[in-house]
């Protein structure tokens, strides 16, 4: 009976073996493809890059653990218009460490100001000697250092500041915030906005602990694990016009008409509450901390000036409200429509002066 079954079963297996080979090999080709144009890809990671910024925007250097910095001595000369279309000269440089404005270490009993911001403090759109904090080195008996980065979120921002504390020691750290700077801090928000960086970069979560995270929605979540696949999907994307298509309904959206009630604006706040108090924490006791908003959408707005009452930081409100005075009648913004050229730079100079002279005065 035995024997009889060891017969009967020879047969069975020596099927299932032949098709198991069968499929193997059906497989093995797919498979093998799949690798080498991985590898390929991997090689060549150009072709799955996304076009580089135009000059002069295209001074960010990616980075592991800051996300991005700006490229030390990078120039750029040439013209640029301003929200009426009126060309203007520029000639910009970012000095030592990528700084755009770099005092005087050497200089004894002057008091230094720090700022830090995104791409208004970077002001990619404006001659070295004409930007806000230039007028201000210029205009008061400070040494002034000014490093932004466009796209930067308060995160960022945190750690620069915290590269270079022990070498600039600063009396005053002044932090620019920018009302998407609460899209910049939360990943998830991000990836449902219409404000996008699409840059691995890090994250303060509500604990104060930084993680680093790649804010980018499909295919874009794809790039990470499998550069190969990720230019089949954008090219299929690419060819019936789906590719990077505007979310219906974006993130600010939801900001401007739930505020807090919006889980993800919410999320954020409190990893931005996170955030400034990692920056107090690191601050010394004689260095004093001032928060101004370069913007008024009003949401995030307001949630920036809870933050800094909750916080204890001095925040100075009106600067939005100060510079739109000027609007209906000068052109103080570039062709975007947002940052500010020559004259938009000379209002903030002015607004932010008295302010920093009653700071200092009372140290």
């Amino acid at each position: 009976m035995a024997s009889s079954n060891n017969i009967s079963n020879g047969p069975l297996r020596s099927a299932f073996y032949v098709l198991s080979l069968r499929l193997l090999a059906i497989l093995i080709g797919p498979l093998l493809l799949f690798v080498v144009g991985e590898l390929i890809f991997r090689l060549n990671p150009g072709w799955t890059a996304d076009p580089p910024a135009t000059p002069p925007y295209n001074y960010r250097v990616p980075d592991k653990k800051m996300g991005w910095f700006v490229q030390a001595g990078y120039a750029f000369e040439g013209t640029m218009n301003d929200f009426k279309g009126n060309p203007y000269a520029v000639k910009l440089t970012f000095g030592k460490n990528g700084f755009r404005t770099y005092g005087d270490l050497n200089a004894s009993g002057r008091k230094r100001v720090l700022f830090i911001g995104d791409s208004y403090t970077a002001c990619a759109q404006t001659s070295d000697d004409k930007t806000w904090h230039r007028l201000l080195a210029d205009s008061l008996p400070v040494e002034v250092f000014a490093y932004g980065a466009a796209g930067f979120g308060t995160t960022q921002e945190y750690l620069i500041v915290k590269e270079y504390m022990d070498e600039i020691k600063p009396d005053l750290v002044v932090i620019m915030f920018c009302t998407n700077d609460f899209i910049d801090n939360y990943w998830e928000l991000e990836k449902r906005a219409n404000y996008h960086v699409r840059m691995p970069r890090p994250y303060t979560l509500e604990d104060g602990s930084i993680v680093r995270r790649y804010a980018a929605e499909w295919p874009r979540s794809v790039k990470p694990w499998s550069r190969f696949l990720y230019w089949i999907i954008r090219r299929i994307q690419l060819s019936n016009g789906t590719f990077d298509l505007p979310p219906k309904e974006p993130a600010e959206k939801f900001i401007a008409e739930q505020r807090e009630q919006y889980p993800l604006f919410a999320r954020s706040v409190r990893m931005t509450d996170a955030t400034l108090k990692n920056f107090q924490a690191l601050l010394p006791p004689q260095t004093a901390l001032l928060g101004v908003c370069v913007d008024g959408f009003e949401a995030p707005y307001v949630a920036f000036e809870q933050l800094c009452a909750d916080n204890r930081i001095p925040f100075a409100g009106n600067m939005p409200a100060y510079i739109q005075r000027f609007e209906s009648s000068e052109c103080v913004r570039t062709d975007d429509g947002y940052h500010w050229n020559n004259r938009g730079n000379q209002l903030v100079a002015s607004y932010l002066k008295p302010l920093i002279i009653d700071i200092l005065d009372k140290k």
